[in-house]
């Protein structure tokens, strides 16, 4: 388990808007170019877990990454 990990609560909660996701998409490359491989989000989170998912399968990243979801 990675030490360091990157939340997406409230800031990944951004629905379909390609604008709104252009910065998170940075942020996702950046953790992983960094080595980072852990996500976590909850269904609490609003549309947040949906963003990030969506993000990484668009990057080709989901096998680099460890994804935490808490209920």
């Amino acid at each position: 388990m990675p030490v360091i990990g990157l939340g997406t609560w409230q800031v990944f909660d951004v629905g379909p808007d390609r604008a709104a996701r252009r910065p998170l998409r940075e942020v996702l490359s950046l953790l992983l170019d960094s080595g980072g491989r852990l996500v976590d989000s909850s269904p609490m989170y609003g549309l947040a877990e949906g963003v990030r998912g969506g993000l990484l399968t668009k990057m080709v990243a989901r096998p680099r990454v460890f994804l935490a979801t808490k209920v």
